[in-house]
């Protein structure tokens, strides 16, 4: 069994490449962990799906491990069950350090079960959590109690007066999937006007 020393993760449950990591998030230092070279198939099934890894080649005892496929690198954290439950990408410089030195690493066959296929999306983390909080924002709005609100977040964007309650929300629900930002940014404007 191969090893790797003194690196940082930061694990989350997707994977995001490290340019993508917050100041708050729990950045941990990882004295010791293994490392296992598996397909590219196997890889980016394992990266972008919900699995559960059988655990033939894989000691029980870790519950955190690498997999590499001698292009990227990335850990995983799992349950008692073999079940990925965490994912962290590595900064570039160990990624690269590691990479430049997987080449006797012997390739182990790895037996997994995707329990839940993803949809790839090329959507940065900042805004997958921006429209995460605009679905929530809009899931909890009442169209009676928040109509005034509703109509005024309307005109603030569009410039123009609107009556029927339903088209608004509607209109306003579909900028929110289409222009993220934008959407997110006059929330959290109107939101400050409205607390003063």
């Amino acid at each position: 069994m191969e090893y790797i020393y003194d690196i940082v993760l930061n694990f989350q449950d997707e994977y995001y490449d490290f340019y993508e990591w917050h100041s708050e998030d729990k950045i941990i230092n990882v004295k010791k962990i293994p490392i296992y070279k598996i397909t590219s198939k196997d890889y980016l099934n394992i990266k972008y799906n919900i699995t559960t890894i059988e655990r033939d080649n894989i000691p029980k005892k870790n519950k955190s491990f690498l997999l590499t496929n001698g292009a990227e690198v990335m850990a995983v954290l799992v349950d008692n069950n073999g079940k990925v439950i965490k994912k962290s990408s590595l900064i570039f410089e160990e990624a690269d350090d590691i990479l430049e030195d997987i080449n006797h690493i012997k390739e182990i066959n790895i037996k997994y079960k995707i329990n839940k296929k993803k949809t790839i999306t090329y959507i940065s983390r900042r805004n997958k959590e921006r429209l995460k909080y605009l679905k929530k924002y809009f899931k909890n709005i009442d169209k009676e109690k928040d109509e005034y609100f509703l109509k005024y977040l309307y005109y603030d964007i569009y410039h123009e007066e609107e009556e029927d309650i339903n088209k608004i929300y509607d209109k306003l629900i579909l900028l929110s999937e289409k222009d993220i930002n934008n959407m997110y940014n006059y929330l959290k404007k109107i939101n400050l006007e409205l607390k003063r």
